[in-house]
């Protein structure tokens, strides 16, 4: 077992946009311009098939006594509400993104500090998380099965928690860790349509069990890492393979998934920001 490594800095990875979509679209799919659930942000004329919206009040005193101003109204009149004066609330609702972190606890990663930088990345991420009030889920994988650590949850305490108390060890179920994460992700989108899901994997990219019997193991967690890119999931790939290794597997990975690739040294580098600044999402 092995506490987090408190020198891996993750400022340079940006977990509230995402890549497949421009800033423009991601505003225009938070306005709802007939629901009565949001923030009102702003009000628009009321159309002739308009129907289910609050009338802004505000907005609409406002329309009628500018249009009483410039047809000279006295000032003894009573202000008197046209149709064409109303106007409707527009609102705002956010989509709840949820972070699914994917974190290889196997044998492999007991080495060379591996699992203390997974575990101080994760922890600073969770982190900021917290702050832009994410949902947070973890789901490890070691011995013959990747499991979830933690479902859903906005309790970032929880979670620290249970990552304290990962222990390391066993083969490494790769594939069913990025099964367990998918179907996670499919069932909260029947629950919450809107929510926007991105997976963090941390992992050095070895493999050695697989789902299907005599299929091998790279070659089902690419397989896997590619499903899950063409939902339309969006993801983080931290590779903890040490410097001076080959890092292939997991920038293949990264590549299948089609992730943010970061190396875990240069999460520990003073220049972090700088090193992840490629680091783009919608």
């Amino acid at each position: 077992m092995f506490e987090a490594d408190e020198s891996v800095c993750t400022a340079g990875i940006d977990l509230t946009e995402f890549k497949t979509q421009s800033a423009a679209v991601a505003r225009r799919n938070r306005t709802k311009i007939n629901s009565r659930k949001g923030r009102y942000y702003c009000a628009a004329r009321v159309r002739d098939n308009d129907t289910g919206f609050d009338v802004a009040i505000d907005a609409t005193l406002r329309a009628a006594a500018l249009r009483a101003a410039q047809t000279g109204m006295s000032e003894d009149s009573i202000l008197s509400v046209r149709p064409e004066d109303l106007r409707k609330k527009l609102r705002k609702e956010s989509r709840t993104t949820l972070i699914i972190f994917v974190v290889d606890a196997s044998d492999s990663m007991s080495t060379q500090a591996r699992m203390a930088a997974a575990k101080g990345a994760v922890l600073a991420l969770l982190t900021r998380a917290y702050q832009s009030r994410n949902r947070v889920a973890l789901i490890v994988f070691e011995g013959e099965r990747a499991r979830v650590l933690l479902h859903p949850t906005t309790s970032v305490a929880l979670a620290r928690e249970r990552l304290r108390r990962l222990p390391t060890g066993g083969e490494t179920p790769f594939a069913d860790g990025l099964l367990q994460a998918w179907r996670m992700i499919q069932a909260e989108r029947l629950k919450e349509p809107d929510v926007r899901p991105l997976l963090v994997v941390i992992s050095d990219g070895e493999a050695n069990v697989a789902l299907e019997e005599g299929r091998p193991y790279d070659e089902e967690v690419y397989s896997l890492a590619e499903s899950i890119r063409k939902d339309g999931i969006q993801s983080i790939a931290i590779d903890t393979t040490p410097t001076l290794a080959s890092r292939d597997k997991m920038k293949r990975i990264a590549e299948a998934l089609d992730a943010a690739y970061h190396p875990i040294d240069r999460l520990r580098a003073a220049n972090v920001l700088e090193a992840l600044r490629s680091h783009q999402r919608y």
